[in-house]
């Protein structure tokens, strides 16, 4: 996964930053006269600034800022967070770092949710400890939920250390100066090479200044699908921690004919009390290995978790 994601980076940052320049240099005659109208130059110009400042504005966002509020959360966690006690009832080993004695490992934690709502969740962190042993299946650790069900993470251990990685942080600097660096030298370059005093009457769309920008701007908007795609829906994370529970009764069951990972997407209609006594009708997609379709209930109840300030957005736990 970490081969791909570098891969496909190179290629972006390739499509978007050099391959847009050697297109012109190559292709287009050096013009000493005008191209467009004053108005139409000035227009180009102002398109091309605000895309490179939403660039700009969302890799200083990416790299920094997200950074330091994730901080900030979880500093306000340990400070505030409510207390649960966690079963760990899976345990698989990633990874063994020899150089730091670490191991990079994946757990499933059981313990109760702001509604005491017993729920599952994975996780995937560094065991600093290994020799301890303390994640092994059966034992016990403690949790802290976040109380502010808005912001990620949604719980925390009780023992988290919070801290910046410096040469993490070195290196974001540094590409961020050498962004900037890169911005600040398209738009000088060019100037001196293709103003002769008509100032930016040079500018087109398919100038490097602007369709750079361009193809800078579809590499993010492809970053953020393939991340949205990626990660679990954030909804789905926010009913698992502050949902309630209850038992559905099942009205149909079927396919939605989409493949993720070639597996089936199933829709369930279910019918439900929530804890007030209202009844509720809604629908739950649910992706399902086709090793378990054949076990997928038809009739009957299934768990659900639902939202309690709207009730029809509700999540199948479990799996089958």
């Amino acid at each position: 996964m970490k081969f791909l994601i570098i891969f496909w980076g190179a290629f972006f940052f390739f499509f978007s930053a050099p391959f847009p320049i050697f297109i012109y240099m190559m292709g287009e005659e050096l013009a000493t006269e005008p191209r467009n109208s004053l108005a139409v130059s000035y227009g180009y110009l102002g398109f091309s600034l605000l895309i490179w400042l939403y660039v700009i504005l969302f890799f200083i966002n990416i790299l920094f800022i997200k950074t330091f509020k994730e901080k900030n959360t979880i500093q306000s966690i340990l400070r505030n967070g409510i207390p649960r006690e966690a079963k760990i009832i899976n345990y698989k080993l990633l990874k063994y770092i020899p150089k730091t004695n670490m191991n990079i490992i994946q757990i499933i934690l059981s313990f109760p949710n702001l509604r005491n709502t017993g729920i599952e969740h994975e996780m995937m962190f560094h065991d600093s400890k290994p020799q301890e042993k303390r994640f092994d299946v059966g034992n016990k650790v403690k949790v802290l939920l976040n109380p502010n069900v808005s912001k990620e993470p949604y719980f925390i251990l009780s023992d988290q250390k919070v801290g910046f990685n410096t040469s993490g942080i070195v290196l974001r600097i540094v590409f961020a100066v050498l962004m900037i660096a890169y911005i600040t030298g398209l738009y000088y370059y060019f100037y001196m090479r293709e103003s002769f005093d008509f100032g930016w009457r040079f500018l087109t769309f398919m100038h490097p200044i602007i369709f750079s920008g361009v193809m800078t701007l579809i590499y993010i908007l492809v970053f953020q699908l393939l991340i949205s795609r990626l990660f679990k829906n954030k909804k789905e994370e926010r009913i698992l921690f502050s949902g309630r529970n209850a038992e559905a009764n099942i009205i149909s069951v079927s396919q939605t004919g989409l493949l993720v990972n070639d597996q089936p997407q199933i829709m369930f209609q279910v019918s439900f009390k929530d804890f007030r006594g209202t009844e509720h009708i809604t629908v739950c997609k649910k992706i399902v290995s086709l090793l378990n379709l054949s076990s997928v209930p038809k009739s009957g109840t299934i768990e659900i978790m639902y939202d309690e300030n709207d009730p029809k957005k509700i999540i199948i736990p479990k799996g089958f």
